[in-house]
């Protein structure tokens, strides 16, 4: 899997690009602010049509713009294009997709170019909320697992409308067998999920970590129909669907310590990074290849042999790196890369 091209149109400070990738390894070299993130982020955005970095769609585009663009072209071959609007009442679509030319539905555009990216702030994912943690979780099973896309949109749609009916029933407006449809699907596409998340635990949990002893501890929310009918009281109460893939957690661990609440920045930093490691293993095994690495100034903060290990592993597949300084980065992998100087949202070789 190679983006053999990108093309930006007013996508955050970039007014027009076009850049070829004329090698596996590419590293970006700027200052803060100059671009670099913002380049790896539209990457990220052709892959999943999400970004980690910003809560609405429309903070993507450039300021004083009404829409951006963002395409991508895949061996040469494929097509990818995202372009997000603007909000009005004369815009008809937010986003739109298109493969080929042909507009898709986000279920069948993500996973057109797998990628895994790792910002710094992504310790955010193991300081921060349950929810942050499941979707960098989502993000990458739904990039290889039609099924896990397909189980874990259905359980969205499911939760969604149990919730409705559980608040019904609370007002008094509703009965309780009428949350039999919805209990039936939201177990059946529960268990596809938590069945795909245990098994890329348990596969991530056989993985080498050179980047440390971290083990990563699957917290199940297990759902069926007779654990729902023993807390039906809970949730008629509180108009809610209180146990289920909606509630599940994991933690990363260090020598019996949890890095959300005992470790310190660089631990976290580390583990975040281990995590993202685990996932591009994960998902070149499901693949049968390699997906693109995309990495924010990764190496700054990491010992010699860690930094040693990541190396080892850039050179597997296509890797964008963005970075400060090239101080940071191990000469080995700068003499296989192709080095672009990024200033105010231009590229210059």
């Amino acid at each position: 899997m190679v983006l053999k091209q990108i093309n930006l149109t007013n996508f955050r400070n970039y007014s027009a690009l076009t850049l070829d990738f004329d090698k596996r390894q590419t590293v970006l070299i700027g200052n803060n602010a100059a671009g670099k993130s913002n380049l790896l982020e539209s990457i990220y955005l052709l892959s999943t049509t999400k970004s980690l970095r910003v809560e609405r769609d429309e903070e993507l585009i450039k300021d004083g713009e009404e829409f951006s663009r963002v395409e991508g072209f895949i061996d040469g071959e494929t097509e990818l294009l995202v372009v997000i609007n603007h909000p009005t009442d004369e815009v008809i679509f937010r986003k739109k997709v298109l493969i080929n030319g042909i507009g898709k539905k986000v279920y069948d555009f993500i996973g057109n170019l797998p990628a895994v990216i790792f910002y710094p702030q992504d310790i955010n994912m193991i300081t921060g909320s349950p929810a942050l943690r499941r979707w960098h979780l989502d993000l990458s099973l739904a990039q290889i697992d039609q099924e896990y896309k397909k189980a874990l949109t259905l359980y969205g749609d499911y939760l969604t409308s149990r919730n409705k009916v559980l608040k019904r029933i609370r007002e008094g407006q509703g009965k309780v067998d009428e949350l039999d449809y919805w209990t039936n699907g939201l177990v059946e596409k529960g268990k596809i999920v938590s069945g795909k998340r245990k098994e890329f635990f348990e596969f991530i949990n056989q993985l080498s970590t050179p980047l440390g002893e971290f083990k990563f501890e699957y917290f199940q929310s297990e759902v069926s129909v007779e654990k729902l009918q023993e807390i039906n009281g809970r949730e008629l109460a509180s108009a809610q669907t209180l146990i289920g893939p909606h509630r599940d957690d994991f933690s990363i661990i260090l020598e019996g310590r949890s890095m959300a609440t005992h470790g310190s920045r660089g631990e976290q930093r580390t583990a975040t990074l281990a995590f993202k490691l685990a996932q591009l293993e994960y998902m070149a095994i499901k693949l049968g290849k390699r997906p693109i690495l995309l990495l924010d100034d990764v190496f700054s903060e990491l010992d010699a042999s860690h930094r040693a290990h990541v190396v080892d592993i850039v050179g597997k597949q296509q890797t964008i790196i963005a970075t400060v300084e090239l101080e940071n980065i191990p000469q080995e992998f700068l003499d296989l890369a192709r080095i672009l100087k990024v200033e105010n949202g231009k590229i210059i070789p």
